[in-house]
């Protein structure tokens, strides 16, 4: 496979809500910081130059030249080295797990975005997690001038955007930052020197020659030279600094302020973490190449997970607690709950004390007890617990017990999503206590599980008599309205919670997932009662009304959409190992094998599929989510032997690298291109075809 070369994507610290976006042609890029509504769009300059030829730069940018109108000036203008474009033609690009390369005319310009496995500072202390928390990420720059008999210069700068640059004050350290935010550094024994002007034709010589900074200039960057027939290597550190508070409604702050004092101090220690780093990155680009996944998952995984660390916050309070956030990318929405239980399965991989947390907060802080409603009923029964949606917005809390999103009286859009998260909450501890083992936590939680429990056997009936495993209630919290799923952009064929074969299979997975954490807190009668309740949905499934071997996705008579999301139930005890549950022969073995016929037929007869090939969320709407669509695709060859859909895969790959190209990763797609859920965290489901 050849790699696409233009598209953005994040390169992001771990917990640190920021970016340096990169990579679509003539587009810019830059720093984000605490915001994610959409990438910087500033010039950035990387390329090399020599007397002879002028500046050569990768096709990121248009080099602006600086208005000085205003200004009275005289004598002679000075020489400027000129500025040109390397053709795209003749760069190439290699996105890995953690690295991201481009090179052309013997220049290497590398950007890592290093993970791993993360302690847990709430057991061992924030010091414990130490360079973790750099918000940085690392680049290198290397230039070939072998080949040349006269020295050339390199440059990474940035411009266009705001002025207050300075140069840094740190012995061993050379580096430039703006407003005390942003900047990057390299060592001082690289010989380099920093730059600021009006532009960048204004700050070097036509001789190479770095001019003497301009205070007023908003163009910067570094510069270093590399002699006649040498290959120069020059490390850089990239990093922001956001002090004070992080968030409002709960008060926090961000953890790195605890270990380091300012921009300066973030930079110097990137700086010298440098090597590490990099050797970091490198062992993740080789945990994935080394891998059985196809070079389109690959490079799917690797953007994904880029876009899931630009959403991500790890924060504190002044106690120096725990606050972890992943903000809902365009839409800043912050611990989106149908968004958590999707990306518990990447975070189990690397931190999952981080879900703890998330699942923590949601039950001290936005959980609450709603009651029920009968379509054509006028009776309000007792209800039971249930979750937010989200917990706020662009760093503000909602008061507790409510979300941003949900809204009385609607029944589409913005209503609410009781049923939805009272499945998602016990779903994503489920995956939790897989992942850890934690028994102490689920007794800890025993009361708030025997009230989910309870909870979603209400929301069946409020009488147990007439309880058929299928979700047959709406919230007193949605007034005139009926309840709404995570599907809430679909038409009912997935946005409607009532008689849903997508809303029933979940609900299956979620009794499952509670009959093992209520087994695990030693509440061996509740997890009885919640096996009942399995068994109650994987018959109403079996029995579903069909045609042609395909459910339709409301049990209403007249709906007739096809989903591909009936499937997405089993993910979860397909992670849980659980393989009788699962399984065409065990006890819910007419449950799956209905599933599966379902899933031939929506296949075979291009029902859910593109005409590119692609996936189709439902066969009645346009939208489809690439997030979701992974997930069936594992349960797919997983629990259904099918075989990886190469045409498929290319496809999605397509939707990103042509229809996304400017928004780094992005979810919502609507024939071939975003739409919505642009600059996502929630691609990380990917992490599934890892096995």
């Amino acid at each position: 496979m050849q790699q696409p070369l233009d598209f953005h994507t994040h390169h992001a610290a771990f917990g640190a809500y920021g970016s340096f976006t990169l990579g679509a042609i003539g587009a810019g890029g830059g720093f984000n910081v605490h915001d994610g509504r959409r990438p910087s769009a500033d010039e950035i300059y990387v390329g090399f130059g020599r007397a002879s030829q002028g500046l050569r730069l990768l096709p990121f940018s248009q080099v602006s030249q600086a208005d000085l109108s205003a200004f009275a000036t005289s004598g002679k203008p000075s020489k400027n080295l000129s500025c040109g474009m390397i053709p795209e033609s003749e760069v190439t690009r290699t996105l890995h797990w953690a690295t991201d390369s481009w090179q052309a005319e013997g220049l290497r310009f590398v950007l890592a975005t290093p993970f791993g496995e993360v302690p847990d500072p709430r057991m061992r202390g924030w010091e414990a997690v130490g360079n973790q928390l750099l918000p940085a990420v690392w680049g290198e720059l290397e230039f070939d001038n072998t080949h040349s008999t006269e020295p050339a210069i390199v440059v990474f700068g940035m411009g266009g955007g705001d002025q207050g640059v300075v140069a840094l004050e740190q012995s061993g350290i050379v580096g430039v930052t703006r407003q005390g935010r942003v900047g990057f550094a390299t060592t001082a024994n690289s010989q380099a020197k920093g730059f600021c002007d009006f532009s960048l034709d204004d700050a070097l010589g036509n001789d190479l020659a770095v001019r003497t900074p301009h205070g007023l200039g908003s163009t910067f960057g570094l510069s270093w030279t590399v002699p006649a027939g040498v290959v120069g290597r020059f490390p850089i550190a990239l990093g922001w600094y956001w002090d004070g508070l992080a968030t409002v409604g709960l008060k926090s702050r961000y953890a790195y302020t605890r270990l380091w004092k300012n921009l300066e101090e973030v930079l110097f220690a990137a700086v010298a973490c440098h090597g590490e780093a990099l050797g970091i990155a490198q062992e993740r680009d080789a945990e994935l190449e080394d891998s059985s996944l196809s070079p389109e998952r690959k490079w799917m995984l690797a953007h994904a997970t880029r876009g899931y660390f630009g959403n991500m916050q790890v924060l504190a309070t002044e106690g120096g607690d725990p606050v972890c956030i992943v903000n809902e990318g365009e839409y800043c929405m912050m611990n989106t709950l149908d968004l958590s239980v999707d990306q518990a399965f990447f975070e189990a991989r690397f931190f999952p004390w981080f879900t703890r947390e998330v699942l923590d907060l949601f039950a001290d802080r936005h959980s609450f007890v709603d009651q029920l409603k009968i379509p054509g009923e006028t009776r309000i029964y007792p209800g039971g617990i249930s979750f937010s949606h989200d917990m706020g917005v662009r760093n503000t809390f909602c008061t507790p017990g409510n979300s941003s999103y949900e809204r009385p009286n609607l029944e589409d859009c913005f209503s609410h999503m009781c049923f939805e998260q009272a499945c998602n909450w016990p779903l994503t501890a489920a995956v939790y206590l897989e992942t850890t083992g934690d028994i102490q936590w689920c007794e800890g939680r025993a009361r708030l599980l025997e009230g989910v429990l309870e909870s979603l056997e209400r929301r069946e009936h409020p009488e147990s008599s007439l309880r058929q495993g299928v979700p047959g209630t709406d919230s007193s919290r949605c007034g005139t309205g009926t309840e709404i799923t995570t599907y809430d952009s679909l038409d009912p064929s997935l946005a409607q919670t009532r008689q849903n074969l997508y809303s029933t299979v979940k609900l299956w997975a979620s009794y499952l997932a509670l009959e093992r954490l209520l087994a695990a807190s030693g509440r061996r009668s509740q997890a009885a009662l919640a096996r009942s309740g399995a068994v109650r949905s994987a018959k109403a499934v079996a029995d579903w009304p069909g045609r042609n071997e395909i459910l339709p996705a409301i049990a209403d008579g007249r709906n007739a959409s096809a989903i591909l999301p009936a499937l997405e139930g089993l993910v979860y005890p397909l992670y849980w190992k659980d393989t009788q549950a699962i399984s065409p022969e065990g006890p819910f073995g007419a449950m799956v094998k209905k599933l599966g016929m379902h899933l031939e037929q929506i296949q075979s007869d291009k029902i859910c599929r593109f005409k590119d090939g692609g996936w189709r969320i439902s066969s009645t709407s346009e939208n489809s989510w690439l997030s979701k669509i992974w997930i069936a695709q594992h349960v797919a060859e997983r629990v259904y032997g099918c075989e990886a859909d190469a045409l498929a895969d290319q496809a999605h790959l397509g939707w990103l690298a042509a229809g996304s190209s400017r928004w780094g990763y992005c979810d919502q797609i609507v024939h071939g291109k975003a739409i919505g859920s642009k600059y996502y965290p929630r691609g990380v489901t990917s992490i599934l075809f890892l096995g």
